[in-house]
């Protein structure tokens, strides 16, 4: 029986071919120098018989989409997603997404109608070694993938539902700084290390000892520390405008411990607190792998840039401000933290009152 007109059609090639069944439909028409109109075409697919023919070409009539789009790959509409997603979100959360990207490197040329999830679980599987943080990466950045394919009518099915993570979720250790350790960091602040930034760049004589201070005195996450504008520091005030994005309780007002002060004062040169020699910004794998790690392995310590974080909040469990005061969550940048109440000059006096009781 003859198709509908504009439904497309099949033809069988000639030949030993593998998929001999071609499914073409319409894209429009051309008229010639002689007046005569010439069809043009757009192919559907190749098949390995009429009934797969029959069955692709009614999927089509049945929910038709733009042709052009068919063979628009899975790195491609990563970028979409990239761009979409990943704007309001740190510096450091961007970088983490483009390595875990780097690890579907296989895949990612591949048209998106042809991706299933043995080809994603295989991603997943060939990098369970590394933390159960790449793992969920690489998950979201599927499911945005897929999310977007399905809103643009580009897929009929969200594989990425199905995806499961290896990585085992152990309990990470936390270890708080010692009283002698933090007043080995005060005795050791001049000290000065090789810092590569993993390019070509590498900078001697660099100081950053104080920052991990900086860490233990207010209880910043490190990500935040290192995305700092001097631009939002007041000095006068002794607070901090902490525009963080983990949490919507991450975006709050820092006291400065009176300690740190001098500390801070002393890089508020540049544009970021932070900074190399050149300007720019130290991005967090740089500063743990290539600065933090080896601070450790100098001074004999054994604890991870969040180990600050984690004393810091004991620290003020001790001097009398509870892990579980509103105050405490509001300084950490708790999820849980009262984010509704405006900073005014009264609640700026209280933090910087409840921080100024911290003495290790």
């Amino acid at each position: 029986m003859k198709n509908p007109n504009g439904y497309g059609g099949i033809s069988k090639l000639p030949g030993n071919r593998r998929k001999p069944y071609r499914v073409r439909l319409t894209a429009g028409w051309q008229y010639q120098t002689d007046g005569k109109p010439l069809q043009k075409y757009h192919t559907l697919g190749y098949y390995t018989s009429r009934r797969a023919a029959l069955i692709a070409l009614a999927d089509y009539n049945k929910r038709p989409y733009d042709l052009n789009l068919q063979h628009i790959t899975l790195g491609e509409l990563y970028n979409q997603w990239y761009d979409k997603h990943t704007v309001r979100l740190s510096r450091s959360s961007r970088c983490s997404f483009t390595a875990a990207w780097k690890k579907c490197t296989d895949i990612a040329n591949e048209p998106i109608k042809k991706v299933k999830k043995a080809q994603m679980q295989a991603v997943l599987d060939n990098n369970q070694h590394l933390s159960p943080s790449v793992q969920t990466r690489l998950k979201t950045i599927f499911n945005g993938i897929f999310r977007l394919a399905l809103e643009n009518d580009l897929i009929n099915v969200d594989y990425s539902r199905y995806l499961e993570k290896n990585a085992t979720d152990k309990q990470t250790s936390r270890s708080i700084f010692t009283h002698s350790e933090i007043k080995c960091l005060w005795k050791n602040l001049e000290l000065t290390l090789p810092l590569a930034d993993g390019s070509r760049h590498h900078y001697n004589d660099v100081r950053l000892v104080d920052t991990v201070l900086i860490m233990l005195y207010s209880g910043i996450r490190i990500g935040e520390l290192l995305e700092i504008q001097t631009a939002h520091i007041d000095l006068k005030k002794q607070i901090i405008d902490l525009h963080g994005t983990k949490t919507k309780a991450a975006h709050r007002i820092l006291p400065l411990h009176k300690d740190i002060v001098p500390l801070v004062a002393a890089r508020m040169h540049g544009k970021y607190l932070i900074e190399t020699e050149n300007g720019q910004p130290i991005i967090y794998d740089t500063y743990k792998k290539r600065f933090f790690n080896l601070l450790m392995s100098t001074l004999k310590m054994q604890h991870k840039p969040h180990d600050c974080r984690h004393t810091f909040i004991s620290g003020m469990d001790s001097c009398g401000i509870s892990a579980g005061s509103v105050i405490l969550k509001r300084i950490v940048g708790h999820a849980n933290a009262d984010v509704t109440e405006s900073y005014t000059h009264k609640n700026i006096r209280q933090l910087l009152t409840a921080i100024n009781k911290l003495k290790y």
